[in-house]
């Protein structure tokens, strides 16, 4: 045998289809005559490793079918042909044409089954389908026939296969009445032959490079139809998805305009009604234009259409083939197409959340995360059971394996899936003060382009509690990876989006405030980002306290009003005001936490009283006396203060903006090197420099001067914080301001006095040197 494939791999293609074509014209002169058996039986022998080795070029391929074709050999001897029907290049298009015209004759049934199974492993490399698909109207002819779909179902049962197909079908007939059909991996058509397949492409790719230059299909099963100039089709790498102008629906109306001929969007809209859709709608996830069609006219027919196709192509690529490099690289591409499609339209096709959950419960986390984390974003809003179970679930499994750049990547994920739940426009749409699920009108108007909303689900509840996942999680990130930049920067991100959620999105729900270890963390972070972020999140969230507490008083007013006008007969049920509105989560403890935030972060910041627990609301950051006690020790016997260790002067993070602002005023004040401050500014330190003949400035005018100046480099949230918070300092900030103009006047004027000296000086100079001119 190794004798025998030694001595094939060197003969030349064109020796070898020598061999091929003299072997297949001596079974056909002997199929069908007595006595011819043995000798069709050795060439099929001698046959075989020839094929498996090279293919068969496209003229031998129709040759070798027309053999089996001609039903002139038995079952066997026919099947053992068709296996060895392994294309080198393209197929011939009339291949096809011949096994449909051959259907339902001579040939026994597992033959024609073998040859249809056969023409789907080949389909994705047919030299045209031209003709080919204008035989889709005889394949369609008789099931407009109730009787003939309802003993097919009958008769076969519940096969996955025949339901995805009928289904299929009444995306082009939508006046066919089926059962339901829930669109799973079990009704997904799997490869035929999936031996046959892999073998198919191993010779397409081994025999490549000896294609014809003008060929015009794809190798490994990724061919792109014809294109509407018939000119030579260009390559999508490892894609195959369909021409948006390959061929168009016949329908009864001839005055269809073809979508090629649209060139503007104001003829699309013009035309939108009698536009004529192609066949391969698969190609929206290609043709711009088309995806402005599926935003226009979002039909059922349309959609079901494109779900079909790309389910199959989904399943198909990732559930059935073999993992390849090939198909990796195909899945990603399509993929990466769809994320743009659905970018675009604002909008997840239905058929993509139902490949999400099972790949879900599987996935590694790395294949495709790019592509999955963006679909994720665009999951339409659900019970948060519904969507814990779908799709939380899997990701928290993985959440506790991956590194800080993946933990944060989710999390970012999750920030933009609230945004783009925030975009509905609720408070319109909700029952407010009845009930917190949709109103009629609600479900009728919150609908996106391809699913509507439920109305018997509490939506607000689902935010609520997903924002709280989400705030659990965080704290874990910050904790398992030692607060790294990229998990700090994606919680920062949520949560400074989740603090505006009731005050510039107008969600209708309570404030829901990050967990005290998340704040307290990134408080602490040597990193100014965090610090000015976390205090600008704190600040909004305050923001949003005081927005909502408003609107509940302003509710609670016109309930009160309401119930007193439609009593007004009634003086003793006057008396009795209604019960205060009771909003979920929202209670006075709830409260009291938020404002030890607001005294600790300021204690720390400002007050230079870090850890101190005495002053009303405030915890010390809830810090153990231990903590506290060895802290304090560990700054006296390193000769510091553990009062201002933390302050927007002397912390880690912030003391190097200090010293070089500082310094900045010391030059521009022009103050002498020997009489500039050494150390950290602070109260004693600027007025014993202010005595010494340094600069001239308070503690608390440095410290104004200091928070604006930290605001032109980015950390408004610190200035955003404490000018709101600390009751006197947006006025000691105006004194400041003014104290600072009139000594720039003073300096301007010492400036303009010195330059008129200087002026008169050189004058002179001129009008003595005139003489010598």
């Amino acid at each position: 045998m190794d004798d025998v494939q030694t001595l094939i791999s060197e003969l030349t293609v064109e020796e070898a289809d020598e061999q091929i074509v003299d072997t297949l014209e001596r079974i056909q002169r002997n199929a069908g005559v007595k006595g011819g058996k043995p000798t069709v039986i050795r060439s099929l022998t001698s046959l075989d490793p020839i094929v498996r080795h090279f293919g068969l070029a496209p003229e031998q391929l129709t040759q070798a079918l027309d053999i089996v074709l001609a039903c002139k050999l038995d079952d066997t001897t026919s099947r053992r042909i068709i296996k060895l029907l392994l294309p080198r290049h393209s197929v011939p298009e009339m291949c096809a044409i011949k096994i449909l015209g051959a259907l339902g004759k001579k040939l026994s049934f597992s033959i024609q089954a073998s040859l249809l199974k056969w023409t789907i492993l080949v389909y994705d490399i047919f030299d045209s389908r031209t003709k080919l698909q204008q035989l889709y109207g005889v394949a369609f002819h008789y099931l407009p026939y109730e009787t003939l779909r309802l003993d097919l179902q009958i008769i076969v049962g519940k096969e996955p296969a025949l339901a995805g197909l009928l289904h299929v079908y009444k995306s082009y007939f939508p006046d066919l009445i089926l059962a339901p059909l829930t669109l799973t991996t079990q009704t997904i058509f799997k490869c035929p032959d999936q031996t046959t397949a892999e073998k198919i492409a191993t010779l397409q790719t081994k025999w490549s490079h000896t294609a014809p230059a003008n060929s015009s299909y794809e190798l490994n099963g990724s061919k792109d139809p014809i294109s509407r100039s018939g000119a030579k089709r260009q390559k999508l790498a490892h894609s195959s998805i369909p021409d948006a102008f390959s061929i168009y629906r016949k329908g009864a109306d001839d005055k269809a305009l073809p979508l090629s001929q649209i060139t503007s969007l104001d003829a699309l809209v013009e035309h939108i009604d009698t536009l004529a859709l192609p066949d391969q709608l698969a190609s929206v996830l290609s043709n711009r234009l088309l995806q402005h069609v599926l935003c226009l006219q979002p039909s059922h027919s349309i959609v079901d259409r494109i779900s079909y196709w790309l389910g199959q192509e989904l399943m198909d690529l990732w559930y059935w083939k073999s993992k390849s490099d090939a198909t990796r690289a195909r899945l990603t591409n399509i993929l990466f197409k769809i994320v743009q499609v659905t970018k675009m339209i604002k909008d997840l096709l239905p058929v993509m959340e139902n490949f999400l959950v099972p790949y879900l419960r599987v996935w590694n986390g790395v294949d495709h995360q790019k592509e999955i984390f963006t679909l994720l974003t665009y999951l339409r809003p659900r019970s948060y059971e519904d969507l814990f179970t779908r799709f939380l679930k899997p990701l928290h499994r993985l959440f506790y394996l991956m590194g800080p750049v993946w933990k944060g990547q989710l999390i970012l994920c999750y920030t933009k899936l609230v945004q783009h739940w925030a975009q509905f426009k609720w408070k319109d749409y909700l029952e407010i003060g009845k009930d917190p699920r949709l109103s009629k009108q609600g479900s009728e108007e919150l609908r996106r382009l391809f699913s509507e909303l439920s109305p018997n689900v509490d939506y607000m509840q689902s935010v609520r509690v997903f924002i709280r996942h989400v705030d659990s999680i965080s704290g874990v990130a910050l904790e398992m990876e030692q607060d790294h930049v990229a998990v700090q920067h994606a919680v920062l991100s949520f949560f400074d989006f989740a603090s505006n959620l009731t005050k510039k999105n107008n969600i209708p729900i309570a404030v829901i405030i990050p967990e005290a270890a998340i704040i307290y963390r990134c408080f602490l972070s040597d990193s100014a980002m965090a610090i000015s972020r976390i205090c600008g999140i704190v600040y909004q969230y305050k923001q949003a306290y005081e927005a909502f507490e408003e609107e509940q008083q302003l509710q609670y007013e016109l309930l009160v009003q309401s119930q007193m006008t439609s009593q007004s007969g009634d003086a003793e049920t006057m008396t009795t005001l209604p019960a205060p509105l009771e909003v979920p989560g929202y209670t006075r403890e709830y409260v009291v936490q938020f404002n030890s935030f607001v005294m600790d972060i300021c204690n720390f910041l400002w007050r230079n009283r870090a850890f101190n627990k005495a002053d009303k609301n405030a915890k010390g950051f809830q810090m153990e006396p231990e903590t506290i006690a060895h802290t304090k020790q560990v700054c006296m016997d390193s000769g510091l203060s553990m009062n201002n260790m933390l302050s927007v002067t002397h912390s880690t993070a912030f003391s190097g903006f200090s010293a070089r602002f500082l310094k900045s005023l010391e030059e521009l004040d022009d103050v002498p090197i020997e009489k500039r401050l050494k150390a950290p500014a602070s109260a004693k330190a600027l007025k014993d420099m202010a005595t010494n003949g340094g600069l001239n400035l308070t503690f608390d005018e440095y410290r104004i001067q200091y928070l604006d100046h930290l605001e032109e480099k980015g950390f408004e949230g610190i200035s955003q914080f404490l000018f709101d918070c600390i009751t006197n300092l947006l006025q000691r900030k105006l004194q400041s301001q003014e104290r600072l103009r009139e000594l720039k006047e003073q300096q301007q004027q010492r400036s303009q006095g010195s330059q008129d000296g200087s002026n008169d000086q050189r004058m002179q100079n001129l009008s003595l040197e005139q003489p010598s001119v």
